[in-house]
Parts: structure tokens; C-alpha cells; sequence
């Protein structure tokens, strides 16, 4: 099932210019991010460079696709190339917020959970038996 942020790809169109694209990346299979997602994140994006000023992408954004590649289970080091065979102009896929939302799924995911009765149950017939065993014991000594 997707998530709610998979639903729908923002489509960003950028030209690199002499400055560069302007953003930093980290994530792939080899190399993940985040514990729980191998994907490709944004991580930095640098002042009055093409991304910077054209706004729209956002540090924490998961890249799913740059000229038609598919940025998902791929290597840094793949991805890497991809942009820097990229050209000129390049249209990029993205994930708005995806960090963020990962980060807060998998903190939800690896919460304790609270103790079913039955857990309960079974800890306090556990406790109430090794106190029976050690008076039993005691006494017999």
C-alpha cells in the first residue's frame, strides 16, 4: 500500500547552469539513509544555485526518477552518474517530505508496545510462582 506521500510525484524541471544544480544527495542500496528506505534524499540544497532559486525542491525530498531513470534501488554511486550525465536541463521526480515521514513512521514502528492482559497475566502467574517455589523451598530447608 502506498503511503501517503508516494501518492503524487512533483515534477521539477531545472537547468543547471554554471553553479550546478545546487543540491547535495545520500541514500541508495549500498549506502542507505535512513534505516528503514535505500532511497535517494535530498539532503542539502546550496544558496543561489538552480534549485535554490527555483524553490520548489526541498531538503528531507526523496528523488525517484531524473531524465526518465529510475532513482529506486539503485547505488550512491549510480545515482551519482546519473546526474552527472544529466545535461543541461533536467526533470526530476520527487517525494516531498518523504525524510520526515519515514523518520516518523519508523519511530512509530519501534515504539514499545504496551503489554496485552494476557502478557500480564502470564507475568503475574510467572512472579506468583517463583515466590511459591521460594517459600516452598525455604521452608523445606
Amino acid at each position: 500500500m502506498a503511503k501517503a506521500w508516494e501518492k503524487e510525484a512533483a515534477v521539477i524541471k531545472l537547468e543547471r547552469g554554471g553553479s550546478g544544480l545546487g543540491f547535495n544527495i545520500r541514500g541508495g542500496v549500498d549506502q542507505p539513509h535512513l534505516p528503514n528506505d535505500t532511497g535517494i534524499f535530498v539532503t542539502k540544497i546550496r544558496e543561489n544555485c538552480a534549485a535554490d532559486i527555483d524553490g520548489r525542491l526541498k531538503e528531507g525530498d526523496k528523488l525517484i526518477e531524473i531524465n526518465g531513470k529510475s532513482l529506486i534501488e539503485v547505488k550512491h554511486s549510480e545515482a551519482v552518474d546519473y546526474f552527472l550525465t544529466a545535461g543541461e536541463h533536467v526533470t526530476l521526480k520527487v517525494w516531498h517530505g518523504a525524510e520526515k515521514a519515514l523518520v516518523e513512521e519508523y519511530t512509530e514502528m519501534n515504539k514499545p508496545k504496551p503489554w496485552s492482559p494476557f502478557t500480564k497475566l502470564i507475568l503475574v502467574v510467572g512472579v506468583a510462582a517463583a515466590i511459591g517455589l521460594t517459600v516452598y523451598y525455604f521452608k523445606r530447608s
